[in-house]
């Protein structure tokens, strides 16, 4: 049956596209009873479990009880509070049928191409209502789409606790945010490096991580000669395959290198090239990284303020489409390229403590070992 969802943010508890705005107690009383559902309690368990350092008296419970009836009243046909006389009170789950769009092939067809437009351009409100109301929509999301959704919203810990799905299933994601904070891209790279040796490697990361991910590890890990190379492989297996999706990633690349190479004017014919080609690509995720080029651009040419004004444009883009592994990476690769250029001082101060606010905040360093683990102990 599809679950209630409980915000971690906020009060605010959504089931399908009803949303109900609790107040505190509010919340904490209705998110009690529908952990324990089918079972009795009393005034006083109830006391005891949502006012533990108060001394309500009893009709606390019982108006709590009503305020919080009311408003789940757009929740009728899933859950229900009953009062059992003499003893208390407790909620029922209701019995919901599947929508019979489930079983239609056509429609289930038609949402997942929605869903993998909404991907594609970086539509992350889109993608995360069609998740959340898959029943409604008549279509369940495949596991491929799962782990994305997951990663998109730097979920990085469900990766972790998922036991039940293959660790070949969740490696792309895992190398990816163990590339977040491991210091040591060396590292990175022979994990990946081994992935790619690894025959459970789904088809589908595979063609990725060989044709890109190597490719920005080569960068960042200064092997230039080698991505130069790699990427002109790269490069003409997407145009021959027609792999769209990647066409404006290998262009960024080429960026990328350029970039690193220090070559002016390059550099300038290169992004030139890659603004009139990117246009046919209106992607959110690869116009915010191509404004993040652009600042590094900038640097390169020492004028911060103007670098300044293109991260600060990226990264807005990257939280509009509710990317967060976007945002983590363009971090390090600014970081990256300061200390390439020489250039310390009040930007690299600011992605400093800009990168240590994202570890605290999706607890990285607490995952980073962790994941290290799984990697170790998979990729021999």
């Amino acid at each position: 049956m599809e679950k209630i969802q409980f915000s971690k943010t906020d009060y605010n508890v959504t089931y399908r596209s009803e949303k109900i705005v609790f107040l505190p107690r509010e919340y904490q009383l209705f998110k009690f009873l529908y952990q324990n559902p089918s079972r009795v309690f009393s005034r006083e368990e109830l006391l005891n479990a949502v006012w533990p350092m108060e001394d309500p008296v009893d009709r606390t419970v019982d108006d709590h009880i009503y305020r919080v009836r009311k408003k789940i009243q757009p929740f009728s046909s899933v859950v229900e509070i009953e009062t059992i006389r003499g003893q208390g009170y407790l909620l029922t789950m209701k019995e919901v049928h599947d929508s019979p769009l489930l079983k239609d092939n056509e429609v289930s067809a038609q949402i997942k191409n929605l869903f993998h437009k909404y991907h594609r351009y970086g539509q992350g409100d889109a993608l995360k209502l069609l998740a959340e109301n898959q029943n409604v929509f008549g279509f369940q999301i495949d596991l491929p789409e799962l782990l994305y959704l997951h990663f998109m919203k730097g979920d990085f810990r469900w990766f972790l606790e998922a036991q039940e799905i293959d660790f070949w299933e969740k490696c792309f994601y895992l190398l990816h945010i163990y590339s977040f904070v491991e210091s040591d891209k060396e590292k990175c790279f022979d994990y990946l490096t081994k992935a790619l040796c690894a025959e459970e490697i789904p088809a589908y990361h595979r063609l990725e991580m060989r044709l890109l991910n190597r490719l920005s590890l080569l960068i960042i890990t200064k092997q230039l000669d080698k991505a130069a190379t790699l990427l002109h492989q790269s490069k003409h297996e997407i145009y021959e395959k027609n792999l769209e999706g990647f066409i404006p990633l290998i262009l960024l690349f080429e960026l990328w290198l350029s970039l690193l190479q220090k070559d002016i004017l390059e550099i300038e014919e290169r992004m030139e090239k890659a603004e009139k080609k990117l246009a046919s690509y209106p992607y959110l995720r690869e116009k915010a990284n191509f404004s993040i080029i652009k600042g590094i651009y900038w640097l390169l040419k020492k004028n911060a303020s103007k670098a300044n004004d293109f991260f600060d444009e990226g990264f807005q883009q990257l939280l509009e489409a509710k990317f967060i592994p976007g945002v983590l990476m363009n971090i390090n690769m600014i970081l990256f390229c300061l200390d390439e250029f020489g250039m310390s001082g009040t930007l690299q101060t600011y992605f400093k403590e800009l990168k240590e606010k994202y570890i605290q905040e999706y607890k990285l360093n607490e995952l980073h070992s962790k994941i290290e683990h799984q990697l170790h102990h998979h990729l021999k």
